[in-house]
């Protein structure tokens, strides 16, 4: 009789919980517990392939110019900034530290770049296919380091401006940002596998955009035990503004002749072409510059001469007017060179400062 009364109570107990819901519920959330399990597994593995997803390697390669990669440097620009700023700069160390590119923030307006150079993503097709050397197509602003002999023919022998970097390095200060890069007297075999002669000269070169501007310092040391006579620039190829040739003015710098007649100059034909020697230094000053307005973009760009090394600045505008290039030169009167002598370094060092004219405004003309 016991028996048969405990069997009635289980029976009527799993009557009760399958009548009460419970089990219904039970096996439920089994289903969608293994449900769940299936989905995060099916969503891992979808996460997986997202994040290894990659660019196929044929678009995602970089040009490397010169055997090296492009070093570009951003600065931002404060975000109550009310006057013009450098805020962007690309070198190529492969290429004896070429600008590539200046940018500035003009505040109100679109950033500006003011150089006349390649983007980086056109620069694959103006390279040398072997060796990396930048076919005469590719747009940049070059730095040259030319070292004459002392006897014979003229002609100097170009030690930087082909040649790559033994070692190159962004920099960071607290004021600003910038690239750095040596260059050995004895150049190391290029992607061509032929070493260039040794030149006796150890260059640096130091390119940093800052609150103060653009500033470009390069030394070129003598550790061979002859003299060198060199000749050390660069020439910046200004784009010309959407606006035209006739909105660019130059004033130029002071020297021994003109130091009372800074006075602006308009740029308004091609073949233009003037070469200012004899520059003037003095203690009052940072040194003799010279000054590009843009007149249509409503400001000037002070190029200031930091050494007296720089004894020229040369302004020359080819026939198609596309930029305005200007040279900062060691180079004398008559092309006279510096005589660099065994263990001595020529310092050479130019910046450029940014400023708005009496018409800038953050909205534009």
């Amino acid at each position: 009789m016991s028996s048969s009364n405990n069997g009635e109570r289980r029976r009527k107990k799993r009557f009760s919980l399958a009548s009460s819901g419970l089990l219904t519920a039970l096996i439920l959330a089994v289903v969608l517990g293994i449900l769940g399990i299936v989905w995060v597994a099916h969503l891992h593995g979808r996460l997986h392939k997202l994040s290894t997803v990659e660019v196929p390697p044929d678009s995602a390669v970089l040009p490397r110019p010169g055997g090296q990669d492009v070093i570009e440097v951003h600065r931002i620009s404060p975000a109550s900034g009310v006057t013009p700023q450098f805020v962007g700069l690309s070198v190529m160390p492969g290429v004896g530290m070429g600008i590539l590119q200046l940018s500035l923030d003009l505040p109100g307006r679109d950033p500006q770049d003011l150089l006349l150079g390649t983007p980086i993503p056109s620069i694959a097709p103006l390279l040398m296919p072997n060796t990396g050397a930048p076919k005469a197509s590719l747009k940049y602003s070059p730095i040259s380091l030319k070292v004459f002999p002392q006897t014979g023919p003229s002609e100097g022998g170009e030690i930087l401006a082909t040649q790559a970097a033994q070692d190159a390095h962004n920099d960071m200060t607290p004021g600003g940002t910038g690239a750095t890069a040596d260059f050995s007297p004895e150049p190391t075999p290029g992607p061509s596998g032929i070493a260039p002669p040794p030149s006796g000269i150890q260059t640096k070169v130091s390119t940093t955009i800052s609150d103060r501007g653009y500033d470009l310092s390069i030394t070129a040391k003598n550790v061979s035990d002859d003299p060198k006579s060199v000749v050390l620039s660069w020439t910046p190829q200004f784009a010309i503004p959407a606006k035209g040739l006739g909105s660019l003015r130059i004033t130029p710098p002071e020297t021994a002749e003109n130091a009372e007649k800074a006075v602006e100059i308009p740029i308004n034909t091609p073949n233009f072409h003037r070469t200012w020697q004899g520059l003037k230094y003095s203690y009052l000053s940072s040194g003799p510059e010279l000054r590009l307005h843009n007149v249509a973009d409503g400001y000037v760009l002070r190029l200031m001469a930091l050494t007296p090394s720089i004894r020229n600045f040369r302004v020359d505008v080819p026939q198609d007017a596309n930029s305005v290039a200007i040279t900062f030169s060691t180079e004398g009167p008559d092309g006279a060179k510096t005589v660099v002598g065994p263990g001595e370094t020529l310092q050479w060092r130019l910046r450029i400062q940014v400023a708005p004219n009496n018409s800038y405004s953050p909205a534009g003309n």
